[in-house]
C-alpha cells in the first residue's frame, strides 16, 4: 500500500461508496465539516444536513464502514494501492478542479506526477500512420527533455504515449473509465502491467467497475486534471479526444496539437478547428518544452545536474574554414583551434540508452561584441530567461535592452522565444 496514508482512509473510502466515485455532492456535504469523521460521527447516528435528497440519504445508511475497510484489504491482497484525498502522494493538480476524486485506485506509484511536467496525450482510435509516426517521433524526444505522459488508456494514440514510455524505460500513466480489475480495453492486463512497473494506472473506480458511457466523461476531467497541458495527436470534428481538450481548456490548461497532415481530410476538422481557436501548434518537442521551461526548469532536462551525460551536436559554420581570415562583426566565428573544441567535446560523452540531454552548442567569438552585448550573452549561457529578468540581472532600462537583443538576433547570436524570453542561438 502506498506510504504516507491518511489514517482517514477508510473514511475516504466509505465516503466513495456512500456518494458514488464521480458525484460531486459529497464535496458540498463536506463543506458544512470541519472533517470527514465529523461527517460520518453524524451519519450513523442519522443526522444529515438539509438539502440531502431521500435517494441520497438512502445510499449513505445503506453503506457500511465494514464494506469499506473490506474493500481496503481486498486491494492490499491484489497489490492495489488506494490514495485519498488528504494522502500525502495524491496528486496536487487533482486537488485544484472541480469535483477532485476523493480517493484513487492504482497499480504502482503516483509520486512521480508531483514531480514531472505531465502532459495528457489524446488522439483517435484508428489515428493514420502519419499521426502515429509523428506521436512517436515527438513523444521520444519530449521524453528526454524530461516531460512525462498521461493517457486515456484507448486503443490507438493514447496507448502509444504509454508504449513509448515503456519502450524509453520511463514513468507514464494510465486513467481508466473503468475499475483496474476489468478489461477494458479487452485484452490490455499485460499493458497495465508494464506501465505500472515503473509509472502507474489510475482509476477513481472501484476494481470491478464496468465502464458506462457517463464514465468516459467523468474520466476525462481528470485526464485533463493531471496534467498541465493536453497534445492532440489526431481528432476528427467529432472526436472524443476533443472532450479532454475542451475539460483542460476550462481548467485553464494548454492546448497543443499536431499539424494536419491534410486539411482538407475530415480525419484531421478537429485539429484544424483547435488551431483556428488558438491550440498551440506543435513541430517539434520544444514547442511543448518551452511553455513550461520558465516557472517548471526545475522539473525539466534543459540543465543537466552532474550526474547526466551530454550529448552535444556541434554546428560550425563557414567561419571553422576561415578561422585565420579577417574577422567580420555580422560573422559567427570559432574562438578557438578547431583540435583544442574537440579535445573538450569529447569529455562529454552520450549515454547509450538515449536518456540524455540534446544540446546544440554553437561556438561564438564575443570579441566583436559591445560590453551590453557581452553581459547579455554571459547571462543568457546559462539558459532560458524572461525580459524582465534580464533587465534585473543587467540593470538596465527595457528599452536599451530590446535594442541590444534584436542587434543580437539579426547577428543570430540570440534567439527570441514565446512569452518575451531569450536564448542563445
Amino acid at each position: 500500500m502506498t506510504e504516507n496514508r491518511s489514517e482517514n482512509l477508510k473514511y475516504w473510502v466509505w465516503l466513495t461508496i456512500a456518494f458514488g466515485p464521480a458525484n460531486p455532492r459529497k464535496w458540498e456535504v463536506l463543506e458544512r465539516y470541519d472533517s470527514i469523521v465529523d461527517f460520518y460521527d453524524d451519519a450513523v447516528k442519522d443526522k444529515f444536513p438539509r438539502g440531502l435528497l431521500s435517494k441520497e440519504i438512502s445510499s449513505i445508511r445503506s453503506a457500511s464502514m465494514f464494506t469499506a475497510e473490506q474493500t481496503i484489504a481486498y486491494c492490499e491482497q491484489k497489490g492495489i494501492n488506494i490514495y485519498c484525498y488528504e494522502d500525502d502522494d495524491f496528486p496536487q493538480m487533482l486537488r485544484e478542479i472541480s469535483n477532485p476524486p476523493s480517493v484513487l485506485f492504482t497499480y504502482g506509484d503516483l509520486s512521480f506526477i508531483n514531480e514531472r511536467v505531465i502532459i495528457a496525450v489524446v488522439g483517435a482510435r484508428d489515428s493514420s500512420a502519419y499521426s502515429l509516426n509523428a506521436e512517436k517521433t515527438l513523444l521520444s524526444s519530449m521524453l528526454r527533455k524530461g516531460i512525462r505522459f498521461v493517457s486515456g488508456f484507448a486503443v490507438g494514440a493514447d496507448s502509444l504515449a504509454n508504449e513509448v514510455s515503456i519502450d524509453a524505460n520511463e514513468k507514464s500513466a494510465a486513467v481508466l473509465a473503468c475499475g483496474l480489475e476489468y478489461d477494458y480495453p479487452a485484452g490490455t492486463t499485460s499493458l497495465k502491467k508494464s506501465i505500472a512497473k515503473c509509472g502507474a494506472v489510475i482509476s477513481e473506480y472501484f476494481p470491478n467497475h464496468k465502464p458506462r458511457s457517463k464514465d468516459f466523461v467523468a474520466r476525462n476531467r481528470l485526464l485533463a486534471g493531471l496534467s498541465m497541458g493536453v497534445f492532440v495527436i489526431e481528432a476528427s470534428e467529432r472526436s472524443g479526444a476533443l472532450s479532454s481538450a475542451s475539460i483542460a481548456l476550462n481548467q485553464g490548461k494548454d492546448i497543443f496539437t499536431i499539424v494536419p497532415h491534410d486539411i482538407f481530410d475530415k480525419r484531421y476538422f478537429g485539429q484544424r478547428n483547435l488551431l483556428k481557436d488558438g491550440a498551440i501548434p506543435v513541430f517539434s518537442a520544444e514547442d511543448i518544452a518551452n511553455e513550461y521551461i520558465n516557472n517548471f526548469s526545475h522539473k525539466l532536462n534543459f540543465i543537466p545536474n552532474n550526474s547526466e551525460l551530454v550529448s552535444i551536436e556541434r554546428k560550425f559554420d563557414n567561419a571553422i574554414s576561415r578561422a585565420n581570415s579577417n574577422k567580420s562583426a555580422k560573422q559567427h566565428r570559432v574562438s578557438k583551434p578547431l583540435r583544442e573544441m574537440d579535445s573538450e567535446l569529447n569529455q562529454l560523452s552520450a549515454d547509450d540508452d538515449g536518456k540524455t540531454l540534446s544540446i546544440t552548442a554553437t561556438y561564438v567569438d564575443t570579441s566583436d561584441l559591445s560590453e551590453i552585448q557581452k553581459r547579455i550573452y554571459d547571462e543568457l549561457s546559462s539558459g532560458v530567461m524572461h525580459i524582465d529578468k534580464l533587465c534585473e540581472k543587467l540593470s538596465l532600462d527595457i528599452s536599451v535592452l530590446l535594442v541590444e537583443l534584436t542587434e543580437l538576433e539579426l547577428l543570430g547570436i540570440v534567439k527570441s522565444l514565446s512569452g518575451k524570453r531569450y536564448m542563445l542561438s
